[in-house]
């Protein structure tokens, strides 16, 4: 990351608008591609897919409204630790190179990932946005932290949904519940929190399609495909994500 050297002012994320320069799409339209990553996306009756991002947003808006006031980056890793939550910057991640934080249940621990910081705070540099280094943290660790509510107080967003029905033999039926709502539910307690005019999963997917080669046409294309009914299938493959590991 670079030091403030030559960098009069850093603006917080909450004042860049990412529409002014690259393709955009409602957050709706992204969570719904989202939740065609989750493992059991099969088995979810399509008219149910708008209950799973609108229940998942509205698990994700609630928390931010009792858990969610501004805080800065020193008040927020006080506050994690007071929790008793292990913070950890490691370089990357030992296998996958595109997660760009995780939080582990067991033991309670947020790592977050330079390689991440870092790509993150080049994508806004090449966009004439210079971007203040600790709300880039922020972000990662907003959406952390709530994984570790949902843990610890509030519960998992996929345990307050429908669960889905994987199995069934006879009368006996095997559900599940929908994972990636847990994502979802994290990335819109993330933007209320930070007051963010946009999704940081369309960041995600923006980073994504960059790195890959992409052209703004082509994202602009590809976002405006999404909103075709019914969605594209199958999706492209999921952008750089957020872990979390539950150690059950």
């Amino acid at each position: 990351m670079k030091t403030n050297a030559g960098k009069p002012f850093r603006k917080p994320l909450a004042e860049i608008h990412l529409d002014r320069h690259w393709p955009s799409v409602d957050p709706q339209t992204l969570f719904q591609l989202e939740l065609k990553q989750d493992e059991c996306y099969e088995h979810i009756p399509p008219d149910a897919l708008p209950y799973y991002v609108e229940q998942a947003m509205k698990k994700g808006q609630s928390v931010a409204s009792l858990h969610g006031r501004p805080l800065s980056l020193r008040t927020l890793l006080n506050q994690l630790l007071k929790e008793g939550v292990c913070i950890r910057f490691r370089d990357a991640h030992p296998h996958d190179p595109f997660i760009r934080a995780q939080y582990r249940k067991k033991p309670k621990t947020i790592e977050i990932y330079r390689r991440s910081l870092q790509q993150i705070d080049q994508f806004f540099d090449a966009m004439g946005e210079s971007v203040a280094e600790e709300e880039i943290m922020l972000l990662h660790l907003y959406h952390e932290w709530f994984h570790h509510l949902e843990e610890t107080r509030c519960g998992r967003t996929d345990a307050d949904l429908d669960k889905v029905v994987v199995k069934q033999i006879g009368p006996f039926k095997r559900r599940k519940g929908i994972l990636r709502t847990r994502e979802i539910a994290a990335h819109t307690f993330t933007q209320s929190v930070m007051k963010l005019p946009w999704s940081p999963l369309l960041l995600d997917y923006l980073l994504d399609f960059q790195q890959r080669g992409w052209s703004k046409t082509e994202i602009r294309e590809h976002f405006q495909s999404l909103k075709q009914s019914p969605p594209p299938n199958p999706p492209p493959p999921s952008p750089s994500e957020h872990v979390t590991i539950n150690n059950n």
